[in-house]
């Protein structure tokens, strides 16, 4: 009985941890949908058209347009994975030990954005950093500066800007939601990588999340990317995995 709560217990964190990641799309990249067995993200960009299939039941009825995220603890059976490619997988991380040691960079300023000129600072630097061409640029960054304006006097989310010598060259988002921290959109200008200014960045967002009392800070990356294994360095931990899944033709 004792191992059934536990189970039980550790599934229900993992779902909260799941909950958090869906409560950013919500904010920052489409409408949310909860369904009985599945949560959806409706948005203008085809790529934010997601669905997070909460047990087996009614997988087979998601349309061809939405990418799956498939939580490890949801199976699907044989005939279902053959309609189903994997493209990919997600994992979702903890922060171990709150007393996280990163090696900063003092010649960087962190600064929450309050204003509408921060947050174009914000914008624009999300934009360069994640945008590998002007013309990605160009379709991304007003879609994204709009997001950010339109969250900006949240008060359960920090827009953070890093700056050297004035001029904005880093940027982290930070969401709180119930007791758990999120962090997402950790970004630095190519030109400034390898300066330690993300790690200034998070820092930051950690000591914050911690002062205001959040239990559970948590990230998402790509498994076994380049921000994978940074993160498992720094003190976070693998928590689960979630599939990405789109219909085969």
């Amino acid at each position: 009985m004792n191992e059934i709560l536990e189970s039980n217990s550790n599934l229900a964190y993992k779902e909260n941890i799941l909950k958090q990641h869906i409560y950013f799309l919500l904010k920052h990249r489409g409408v949310r949908e909860n369904l009985k067995y599945i949560e959806f993200i409706h948005s203008d960009k085809k790529e934010f058209n997601i669905a997070f299939p909460l047990s087996n039941e009614g997988i087979d009825k998601i349309s061809n347009s939405y990418t799956i995220y498939l939580p490890q603890w949801v199976l699907i059976n044989e005939q279902m994975k053959l309609k189903y490619k994997k493209t990919g997988s997600l994992t979702y991380m903890v922060l171990t030990d709150k007393k996280i040691k990163l090696k900063i960079n003092k010649k960087i300023i962190t600064k929450i954005a309050i204003s509408l000129s921060d947050i174009e600072d914000f914008s624009i630097v999300q934009g360069k950093a994640f945008c590998e061409t002007e013309d990605e640029f160009n379709e991304w960054y007003l879609w994204m500066r709009e997001k950010n304006i339109k969250n900006l006097d949240d008060n359960n989310q920090n827009f953070y800007v890093a700056y050297e010598n004035n001029i904005p060259v880093g940027v982290l988002l930070c969401i709180y939601n119930k007791n758990i921290a999120g962090i997402y959109a950790v970004a630095t200008l190519p030109e400034h990588r390898k300066k330690g200014i993300s790690s200034t960045l998070i820092q930051r967002a950690v000591a914050d999340a911690i002062f205001n009392n959040m239990t559970t800070i948590t990230l998402q990356a790509s498994t076994e990317s380049y921000a994978h294994c940074f993160y498992r360095n720094i003190g976070f931990k693998d928590m689960f995995e979630c599939s990405i899944l789109k219909k085969t033709d």
